[in-house]
């Protein structure tokens, strides 16, 4: 099993990078423009959407919440066909800066997604940074998420909300809700 740690600094209280993190009902410019969907609490169901909520990018279970210190959930590219992953979300405050460090773990080899989020954690935590710190994501970002939303019409079946929501989210070997799966 593969695993990569990534981590980046905030000038911000835990508790403020929490809420950021885990607010729903606008848009993650961190999260390409997506919106959070579900309660963060151990068993619901976590999907990142575009606006209308008919596409659904990342979809997930909540499996542990320790606010504002730490978040477990599964990972799975509603896009791809690799089995899901766990992600693991860390925030440590210290003299006013939080190291938020994440752990993505339970590749089962040098699937797409391990391609992919190798490269988008470390744009994503750096958004996070600028949206925390600044209250705005730049200007780039803003039109690069508007133009991918606008084009989710194009997306895989797969990706539909309705079809996304039907495949497992389970990672094999992790406790869910109470369970060990296999």
């Amino acid at each position: 099993m593969i695993e990569k740690v990534f981590s980046i600094d905030i000038k911000a209280g835990a508790q403020r990078v929490w809420d950021e993190i885990t607010r729903s009902g606008s848009p993650h410019h961190a999260m390409f423009g997506t919106y959070l969907h579900g309660p963060i609490a151990p068993g619901a169901v976590l999907s990142y959407r575009n606006k209308r909520g008919t596409h659904t990018f990342v979809l997930g279970e909540v499996l542990e919440v320790d606010a504002p210190r730490r978040l477990v959930h599964t990972f799975r590219f509603s896009m791809e066909q690799d089995a899901p992953t766990l992600v693991e979300w860390r925030l440590t405050e210290q003299g006013g800066v939080t190291r938020v460090t994440i752990t993505h773990s339970r590749f089962e080899g040098e699937t797409r997604t391990l391609k992919s989020v190798t490269t988008s954690w470390p744009a994503i935590l750096a958004l996070y940074k600028a949206v925390i710190e600044t209250g705005r994501a730049p200007a780039g970002a803003r039109f690069k998420n508007a133009l991918m939303m606008s084009m989710s019409f194009m997306l895989p079946k797969s990706a539909r909300t309705e079809v996304a929501l039907a495949a497992s989210t389970a990672v094999p070997g992790v406790e869910r809700a109470g369970q060990s799966v296999r």
